[in-house]
C-alpha cells in the first residue's frame, strides 16, 4: 500500500514538473515574441514602417524614404507680369498652378508683378535654384526665355501665348485667342438693342489684336446692322482708363462692352454698371464683379495650359515646339450669368451652336489672326 502511495506521489510530482516546464517554455516564447516586436520599430533595409510608425512606400520608382521622394519631386515656377488678385489673366494662371500642385504633387513657386526689365533675372534665378520647369505667363516673356534657356539646357522653359521654341528645352503653349474674342462678339451682336457695341484692348499686340478683331467679325456676322467701336488703351493696370474709355463708348450709343486688358476690364465693367448697360466678361467669369451687368463671360482656362506643360515635364514627354490649345481641348469656353441665361434661351442656343461649330472646325480664324493665336 505504501508502495502504491509512493508511486502515486511520484507520478503527481512528475506531472507537476511537466506542467512547470511547459509554462516556462510558454513564458520564454512570449518574451521572445515581445522582444521581436520591440525590435520591429527599426525600419528594415528594404522599406516597411519608418521610425514613428509612418508607412513608407516600397514600390519601385516611388522612392523608399521621404528624403528620396523629396529629391525627385518636380519643381515648377511661374512668372507673372501682374498681381494674382486681378480676377483675370494673372489670377487665372496662379489658380492653375495651385491645381497642378495638387494633381501632380509638384513643388511650386511664383513671382508676381515682375517688371519687363527683370524678366531675364527672374528666369535665371529659378533656373539656378534647380527648378525643372519655369513658365513665363505671357507673350512678353519670350525674348527673355529664349536668352536664358541657352544657359540652362537641363531646365525646361515654357512661354504661354508665345511663338518661340528651341532645342532642347524651350517651348511655347498658346491659347487660340480669337476663339473667346469671337464668342464675346457673338454675345454682344445678339443682345444689343442699339446696334452699337464696344471692345477695349490693352496693348495692340498679336494676342490681344486677334481677340479684338474676332469680336468685331463675330458681332457683324450674327448682326449685320451692328457697328463696333474699338480702342487700345496701352495699359493692363489702369482701371480708371478702362472706365473712362468705356464711358466714352457708352456715350456714343454702345450698350454692350467687352475688355481684353486684365485690370483695365474692371474699370470698363464699372462704367457699364454705372450707365445701366451690359458687359461681357473676359478671361474669367466676371459676373461676381457686377452681377446685374455682366451677362456672360468668355473664358481662358489657363489651368489647361499649366497642366499640359507640367504633365509633359513630369512624364518626360516635353518637346521643344509651339502648340496651340483652344476650345476643343477645354482651354476656352463661355459661361452665362444665371440671372440672364433663362431669360434668353434663343441667344443661349445660338451660342451653343457657335461653340459646336468651332469645335468641328466650321468657323475659321478671322483673316489676319497671327500664328500664335490662330
Amino acid at each position: 500500500m505504501s508502495l502504491g502511495r509512493s508511486n502515486d506521489g511520484d507520478t503527481g510530482r512528475v506531472s507537476v514538473a511537466r506542467h512547470l516546464r511547459a509554462w516556462v517554455v510558454l513564458l520564454l516564447t512570449v518574451c521572445l515574441l515581445i522582444s521581436m516586436v520591440g525590435c520591429g520599430k527599426k525600419p528594415p533595409a528594404d522599406g516597411g514602417t519608418a521610425a514613428g510608425g509612418q508607412p513608407e512606400s516600397t514600390e519601385k520608382g516611388e522612392g523608399e524614404t521621404k528624403e528620396e521622394t523629396a529629391k525627385t519631386k518636380v519643381k515648377v515656377a511661374l512668372l507673372l507680369p501682374g498681381p494674382i488678385d486681378d480676377a483675370g489673366w494673372n489670377g487665372n494662371a496662379y489658380k492653375g498652378l495651385v491645381e497642378a500642385a495638387e494633381k501632380f504633387g509638384i513643388e511650386t513657386s511664383y513671382m508676381e508683378k515682375i517688371p519687363q526689365a527683370e524678366f531675364e533675372a527672374a528666369f535665371r534665378d529659378y533656373a539656378s535654384q534647380g527648378y525643372d520647369l519655369v513658365i513665363g505667363h505671357g507673350f512678353e516673356f519670350q525674348d527673355a526665355a529664349k536668352k536664358v534657356a541657352g544657359e540652362f539646357p537641363e531646365v525646361k522653359f515654357v512661354v504661354f501665348n508665345g511663338s518661340v521654341s528651341a532645342e532642347p528645352n524651350l517651348a511655347s503653349v498658346h491659347f487660340l485667342d480669337w476663339q473667346p474674342g469671337y464668342l464675346a462678339g457673338a454675345v454682344a451682336g445678339l443682345i444689343t438693342k442699339t446696334n452699337r457695341v464696344g471692345v477695349i484692348g490693352g496693348l495692340e499686340i498679336p494676342v490681344i489684336k486677334s481677340a479684338v478683331d474676332a469680336y468685331k467679325v463675330a458681332a457683324e456676322t450674327v448682326n449685320p446692322k451692328v457697328k463696333v467701336a474699338s480702342s487700345y488703351v496701352g495699359t493692363f493696370e489702369d482701371i480708371a482708363k478702362g472706365k473712362e474709355t468705356a464711358l466714352a463708348m457708352i456715350n456714343n450709343g454702345a450698350d454692350v462692352i467687352m475688355c481684353d486688358a486684365d485690370q483695365v476690364g474692371v474699370g470698363s465693367i464699372m462704367a457699364c454698371k454705372e450707365k445701366g448697360v451690359y458687359a461681357v466678361g473676359f478671361v474669367n467669369d466676371q459676373s461676381e464683379v457686377a452681377p446685374d451687368t455682366v451677362i456672360a463671360s468668355a473664358l481662358y482656362r489657363t489651368g489647361v495650359l499649366v497642366e499640359y506643360a507640367v504633365k509633359n515635364v513630369v512624364e518626360g514627354t516635353f518637346k521643344s515646339e509651339v502648340v496651340g490649345i483652344g476650345i476643343k481641348e477645354g482651354a476656352h469656353g463661355l459661361v452665362w450669368n444665371p440671372k440672364f441665361k433663362e431669360k434668353m434661351p434663343d441667344t443661349v442656343s445660338r451660342l451653343d451652336q457657335i461653340i459646336k461649330d468651332m469645335i468641328d472646325g466650321k468657323i475659321e480664324p478671322p483673316e489676319g489672326s497671327t500664328p500664335s493665336s490662330g
